[in-house]
Formats: structure tokens, C-alpha cells, sequence
């Protein structure tokens, strides 16, 4: 039963009899007879609390990550003590061990950047054939749905899912990196045959303190592409000057770089108009087809066509897919076709059907940039007034707020600000750190109005509507929850809008 430890330093507190392992669990309520329980140290909960409650549900191995006096515990004789420092990092490994690395079994491909994973690991989904996703808006095994708490789960529920989804007869597994999870190792144990690197503005500071710090959690990644029997692709987009560092530092050839800017670009595109429904756009290859000499010979140089997105910000989403896509040895024609297919991605520029003869728009944008890049698209295809109704998370990156104010204003006629998921935090005093953003001396908007209840807020912005105006309403997106305090209830922006419409009949 040692032999999960491969590759991990470990010392025994205490040595019980032998058993065949059953399973690994960091939850002790989920620990049954002949189960190994990981105490680890969280932010709010310490594993090592619920050792006997684990011990008293069967558990026969217990991996602890600080010294413990296990004679405090009752009925341990047959039960082997384990510690294991800064368990959370190793944890990858040692779950890696015991289900047979299931990563070298499947083709992974991992999506970081502050904005556009989500998309991307949708539109990613639709063009390649039997995958598993994992990210924000829940994790997917073929037509099998589960909920996520985190954009990457834990090193150990992420090799499940890996197990999981090859045992299912997955050939892609994709993934959304967060940062938070290349900081504390929870993907140390992969390796990814396609990284595709989105952008970088500012977020997630609370964590990182510095953007120094959270580019280089994202840039780990690129250190981690495939290299022994099949070689990783990193996919970079060049125009964000975070990556065009990344791409600057690149140490071989394996990477493609990605543009709407720079005709350079090994793959470029451009709009080349809105439609009803989204917009036709170009991509050109010309330059990865000179560099991929042996690739792709009987593909065109340029693809004009259709898709279901709108806006610049997603025209790098698909140029980014489009070049994981073809490193992974997809053909360019299958993937135009598979483009002009793809649905709505939900709560991303999710247009809500009425009779105002206006657009409403829900969108899952919650920093300055992600704000700045739905509101100018939005802008473009509007003939009146933009409103658009946002907040900010509580308990997170303070110093976004006012950007954020300052992004909404550069884009909208008028601006409604309300809570988004407070959390622990006093609405108030969130709504006021975004207001600074409005007030500032030099560029006041003085069109804005707070109400802290977001459905009120959301009635309010939809009862102000008038022929040809849009409103965004931004932040939530997907999201069918709130959280108020420690609670988590039931609100979906998208539900709230149409029961407004209804009512309002």
C-alpha cells in the first residue's frame, strides 16, 4: 500500500496492519471501511479535526500534513499513521499513483488567461469529439453533468474525473487552469498536450497580492507541456503584452501564435461584419501553414464564415481554439464546419428574447477588461442608449472596483450598480469602492444610480428601456446562485429577466 507514496517524502507515525486500499477521500463523510483520509489544512477547515470522525467511518490509513499525538485518537491498533508535508501540493502524485496516472492515458488540454476559458473550453467541446470539460460552469464527462465548486478542482477530484472520463472512452479531456490552482500545485501532476494562454488583466489580487506574482502563476503552465512520447503546443495570443512575454521566452518551436493585430501571427483573423445572429470573420494561416510544411496540405490559406459569437474578445477565443485544435490534429475543414455550428455558450453575451424591441444581454463579465470588451461590442451594434447594471464579489480583489466603474462608463449611457455576490462583506461598502470609479475629478459620470438588490435593480434597468437601447447585465452570467453572508441561494439573472418581462405584459 506504500507504493502510493512513489515520488513523495513521508514518514510513518504509526504502522497498522496492512489492507488493500479501497480509496483516497479528503472529506471525512465520505470515508467507508479500508479508505485512506487526507487531513489537510484548508483556509477554513482543518482536516486534522475530523481524524476520528474518519477513523470512526472506517478509515485505515490517515496522511496528515502536521505531527499529531495519535494517542488522542480511539481505536487506531490497525490503523497506519502517515505524515506527509504540504500535503496539497503531493497530494496530485500520490492520487496519481494509486489510479494509475490516467493523465497518460488521454490527451489533456489546458485554458488559463483572466478572461475567455470558459468560451474557449466550449467552443473547444464542439469541435473535437468525445470529450470531458471541467471548469466554472461545472464539469462534463461525454453527455455525463456534474456540479464544480472550483474552476479546477482539488489534485485528487481532478485525477478522478481523469480516471473517469478515460474509463468512459474520453479522447480529450479540457480543462480551465486557474491561477489559484497552478500556484498551490493542484495540476503538478499533469502534463497538457495543448495550452492555450487567453490574456491577463487585472484579478484574483486578494490571492496574488501582485501581477508579477499572478503572471507568473499562469505562465507555469507553459512549463508543463507534454514532452515524452507526444510533444505539447502552447498556444499564445500575442496581441496581450502578457503573452507576448510568454511567447518572447519561448525555448523551441512548439508554440502558435495567435492575432487579430499582427498579420505576423502564425494564425490572424478579423471581423468582417455583425450579423443578426453574431458575425463573419476571417482567419488566415498562411504563416502556420509555411512553418508546418508537413501539416496540413490540403487545407486553404484563408476561412471566411459565419459563427454564433459576437465581439473581438471572442474572435480570440476561436483563433485560439482554432490553433489548439489543429495541433491537435484536427483538419481546418472539420473545424470551420464545427464553428458554424456551435450554440450560444451560456451566460456569455446570452441575449434574452423580449417584445421591447431592445436587446438584453446577460454576460458573465466581472473585471474592468471583461467589462470594457462586452460594452464595446455592445456599443457597436447598438443604435441608442446602453445601460449596464454590475457589482463586485465580496471578500475578493478590492482594487478592481473602481476600474470596473471606470470600464463601464468609457462604453454606457447610463450605469446601475448593485450587489453581485457580497459574501461576507457589507454591500455597501462594495458598492462604494466601485462608485469611486464614477467620481473620479478628472472623468466624472455623473449617469448612475445604486440599488443594492439586484433583482430591484435589474427591474429597474429593464423598465427603463426604449426601442433600440441594450442593457448588459454583467457579473453572474451562468451563475443560478447569490451569496448573501454564508448563504447560498437560489438567482439566476436570466430567470429574474424573464419573470420582469412576464409581469410586465
Amino acid at each position: 500500500m506504500y507504493k502510493i507514496f512513489k515520488d513523495t517524502e513521508y514518514k510513518v507515525l504509526k504502522d497498522g496492519k496492512k489492507f488493500e486500499i479501497r480509496g483516497i477521500e479528503y472529506d471525512s463523510r465520505k470515508i467507508e471501511k479500508d479508505f485512506v483520509f487526507v487531513a489537510m489544512t484548508g483556509s477554513a477547515v482543518d482536516g486534522h479535526n475530523f481524524i476520528q470522525n474518519a477513523v470512526d467511518n472506517g478509515a485505515k490509513m490517515i496522511i496528515c500534513e502536521k505531527e499529531v499525538d495519535v494517542k488522542q485518537y480511539t481505536n487506531t491498533t490497525e490503523i497506519t499513521f502517515v505524515l506527509v508535508e504540504d500535503i496539497r501540493k503531493k497530494l496530485g502524485i500520490i492520487a496519481s499513483n494509486y489510479y494509475d496516472y490516467p493523465q497518460n492515458k488521454i490527451k489533456i488540454v489546458g485554458i488559463t488567461g483572466t478572461n475567455g476559458k470558459t468560451t474557449s473550453s466550449f467552443i473547444l467541446e464542439n469541435i473535437l469529439e468525445k470529450t470531458a470539460r471541467i471548469g466554472t460552469t461545472g464539469n462534463r464527462i461525454l453527455d455525463e453533468e456534474f456540479q464544480t465548486v472550483n474552476t479546477t478542482p482539488e489534485s485528487l477530484e481532478l485525477i478522478k474525473l481523469i480516471d473517469k472520463s478515460v474509463k468512459k472512452g474520453a479522447d480529450y479531456f479540457i480543462m480551465e487552469v486557474s491561477s489559484h490552482a497552478l500556484e498551490i500545485g493542484r495540476v503538478d501532476m499533469l502534463q497538457f498536450d495543448s495550452a492555450i494562454f487567453t490574456n491577463l488583466t487585472q484579478d484574483h489580487l486578494d490571492f496574488h497580492k501582485t501581477m508579477e506574482n499572478y503572471f507568473n502563476a499562469k505562465k507555469k503552465m507553459f512549463s508543463m507541456l507534454r514532452n515524452n512520447n507526444s510533444q505539447g503546443v502552447g498556444v499564445i495570443n500575442i496581441d496581450d503584452e502578457y503573452g507576448a512575454k510568454i511567447y518572447s521566452e519561448k525555448k523551441d518551436n512548439n508554440y502558435i501564435s495567435i492575432s487579430v493585430r499582427n498579420e505576423n501571427a502564425d494564425i490572424w483573423g478579423d471581423i468582417l461584419n455583425y450579423t443578426n445572429n453574431g458575425m463573419k470573420i476571417k482567419i488566415n494561416l498562411e504563416n502556420y501553414l509555411e512553418k508546418n510544411k508537413h501539416n496540413l496540405k490540403n487545407s486553404d490559406g484563408e476561412y471566411k464564415f459565419e459563427i454564433n459569437l459576437i465581439g473581438e474578445y471572442n474572435l480570440y477565443n476561436v483563433l485560439g481554439c482554432v490553433a489548439s485544435a489543429l495541433s491537435l490534429g484536427i483538419e481546418m475543414s472539420v473545424i470551420v464546419e464545427k464553428l458554424k455550428e456551435m450554440p450560444v455558450v451560456p451566460g456569455r453575451f446570452e441575449t434574452i428574447k423580449n417584445e421591447l424591441e431592445a436587446r438584453i444581454v446577460v454576460d458573465f463579465a466581472h473585471t474592468d477588461d471583461g467589462l470594457l470588451n462586452i460594452g464595446k461590442t455592445l456599443k457597436q451594434i447598438t443604435d441608442k442608449r446602453v445601460i449596464t447594471i454590475f457589482g463586485a464579489g465580496g471578500d475578493r480583489d478590492h482594487e478592481k472596483r473602481p476600474k470596473m466603474a471606470k470600464a463601464a462608463a468609457k462604453f454606457s449611457d447610463y450605469i446601475i450598480l448593485t450587489s453581485d455576490n457580497p459574501r461576507t462583506e457589507n454591500p455597501v461598502n462594495i458598492l462604494a469602492d466601485i462608485e469611486k470609479g464614477l467620481i473620479d475629478e478628472k472623468y466624472p459620470f455623473d449617469k448612475y444610480l445604486i440599488i443594492s438588490d439586484r433583482e430591484r435593480a435589474i427591474k429597474y434597468g429593464i423598465k427603463m428601456l426604449e426601442k433600440d437601447d441594450s442593457l448588459l447585465i454583467a457579473g453572474k452570467g451562468h451563475e443560478t446562485y447569490q451569496i448573501i453572508g454564508t448563504e447560498k441561494t437560489h438567482f439566476d439573472d436570466r430567470e429574474i429577466v424573464r419573470k420582469i418581462l412576464e409581469e410586465m405584459k
